[in-house]
């Protein structure tokens, strides 16, 4: 197969206040392989700042200040991050193995800082998950954080201030947004424990935290809860979050990732969400109307408002292993309980023997319907491991790239596995189910018997 040698130039142009312009920076594609189409967005946000695809022009777009960008693939099966820049011109290579890689040194560095981080705590994982001695802990990663540091230093006099400054925060955050992770989530440290002092090392709030800015929230949660025995409500948060920024923008920025991660990632907000519903979050959308950074929760409130039990379950389209589309609508009637999953996701695999349980079991019984919708971005893994599965007692479907289709949206998944119990009318009976289990199957039964 003759390589294929693409080269795409387009010129990004930045603009001052008085819109006078500033100088850009050139995005060029090197690919020795089939070209597929190349996104750039930000990392955080996700906002979209190119495409890269032959014969194609790249829009012009405007960059206030140095951004971290994520560099993905159609599939999103790869990915490479950059610090776009003026005046700094990306110039991405697609490899042979189709992995991405650009050629300069502050996004070496930047990925350098991702990928080592999760080598780091796959190799200490024993010692993180079962020490008792969780102070030395912290101890562990700032030697860790130093090493890398001394890493950046080597090569900061190539990069401007800003560059520097993301590099630096961006080492810092991706080891507390892990600790506080452990600490939070994982083994449950109570905020008063010295396990949680590292908060004192993190600067205050600066424009770099747009890269990452969880850790902040994650700071101020352990700040409020030394102060207070529990979170009183939502809106007593927002107001702590505006209280310990200084910076309007950045409170507003921070604000509006709270509420965006309370309805994608309840799991990582357990104190927080058993305050948040409908009612809660419509209030907190009228507060936040002057918020600069509303876009962010707009369609993600569109989801929660969709998702949520009670609600008619959107009529979604697939299809199945031969092939054939499906549309929910022809179940309707039926208790439905769907099962969002992908071959990537172990613990999609591990609660699967549960699931194909409760398809064996109602598999003769035509008021019951057993969806197993893979959201993999290869039809391919999917059949791959259904082949290998060999079992027919659910009905399989596939949905390429589900979670970022209208599928996703309008049941808000933004993690799998995810499992949805839909009624006989047509509504959502539980869209939050945690795991198949005997009070699920107690769920079934009693829709069921509903007329």
């Amino acid at each position: 197969m003759k390589s294929k040698y693409v080269l795409l130039f387009a010129t990004l142009c930045l603009f001052h206040c008085c819109k006078e312009k500033s100088p850009g920076f050139d995005i060029s594609l090197y690919s020795k392989i089939g070209l597929d189409t190349i996104y750039i967005s930000e990392l955080i946000t996700k906002k979209p700042i190119a495409k890269v695809y032959e014969s194609k022009e790249i829009k012009t777009v405007e960059l206030d200040f140095p951004t971290v960008a994520n560099i993905y693939s159609k599939n999103n099966n790869q990915e490479y991050l950059t610090i776009l820049a003026q005046n700094k011109n990306l110039n991405i290579s697609i490899l042979p193995d189709s992995s991405l890689i650009t050629n300069n040194k502050s996004d070496s560095l930047i990925n350098y800082l991702w990928k080592s981080n999760l080598k780091f705590i796959q190799e200490n994982s024993s010692f993180l998950f079962t020490t008792q001695n969780t102070d030395s802990i912290p101890i562990l990663f700032e030697s860790f954080r130093e090493k890398r540091e001394n890493e950046i230093n080597k090569f900061k006099d190539q990069f401007s201030p800003e560059i520097t400054d993301i590099l630096y925060f961006q080492n810092d955050a991706r080891i507390y947004s892990f600790l506080f992770w452990l600490g939070r989530m994982s083994r449950g440290i109570p905020p008063n424990n010295n396990y949680f002092n590292f908060i004192e090392k993190i600067p205050k709030a600066s424009k770099t935290l747009k890269s990452l800015p969880d850790i902040y929230l994650y700071k101020y949660e352990v700040e409020y809860l030394r102060k207070n025995q529990s979170i009183e409500s939502i809106t007593d948060f927002l107001k702590f979050i505006e209280e310990k920024t200084n910076n309007k923008k950045l409170a507003d920025f921070l604000k509006a990732n709270y509420i965006k991660a309370l309805i994608e990632m309840p799991s990582y907000w357990e104190k927080h969400e058993k305050l948040f519903d409908t009612e809660v979050l419509t209030q907190t959308l009228n507060s936040e109307k002057t918020n600069i950074y509303y876009s962010l929760i707009e369609q993600p409130s569109l989801s929660f408002y969709a998702s949520q039990n009670g609600e008619k379950a959107y009529l979604f389209h697939a299809e199945d292993k031969f092939g054939n589309q499906f549309n929910l609508k022809s179940l309707m009637g039926k208790v439905i309980f769907i099962d969002t999953w992908a071959t990537w996701c172990g613990p999609c695999l591990n609660h699967r023997p549960k699931v194909l349980e409760f398809a064996e079991k109602y598999k003769n019984n035509d008021d019951v319907e057993i969806l197993l919708v893979s959201v993999d971005s290869s039809k391919d893994k999917w059949l791959s491991f259904l082949d290998k599965e060999n079992k027919e007692f659910a009905k399989n479907l596939f949905i390429e790239n589900g979670m970022r289709t209208e599928f996703g949206n309008n049941y808000n998944i933004k993690s799998i596995p995810k499992y949805i119990l839909i009624g006989k009318d047509g509504k959502i009976i539980n869209s939050n189910i945690n795991e198949p289990s005997i009070a699920v199957e107690k769920e079934i039964e009693s829709a069921l018997e509903e007329k």
